[in-house]
């Protein structure tokens, strides 16, 4: 039930962050963190919730990896 609370709150924030380029090493240990939780087996339905992520997030994410360049130390 906190999920549907916090993930669409969390995830305005990530992309508020990423899309000013502000605390990316933050921005990604926390949707790190999102999706490690997401992907255990007995956290209950989660398919709703990784597409809230993926519509909110995907072009965000990409767009900021695309401008952070190769030789970045947040890409591994």
């Amino acid at each position: 039930d906190c999920r549907e609370i916090l993930l669409p709150t969390m995830t305005d924030q990530l992309k508020y962050h990423l899309e000013r380029q502000e605390d990316l090493e933050a921005c990604c240990q926390l949707l790190s963190n999102i999706l490690e939780v997401l992907y255990k087996k007995d956290v209950g339905p989660t398919q709703r919730h990784v597409q809230i992520i993926m519509e909110k997030l995907l072009r965000t994410v990409n767009r900021t990896v695309i401008s952070m360049g190769r030789d970045s130390e947040l890409i591994v």
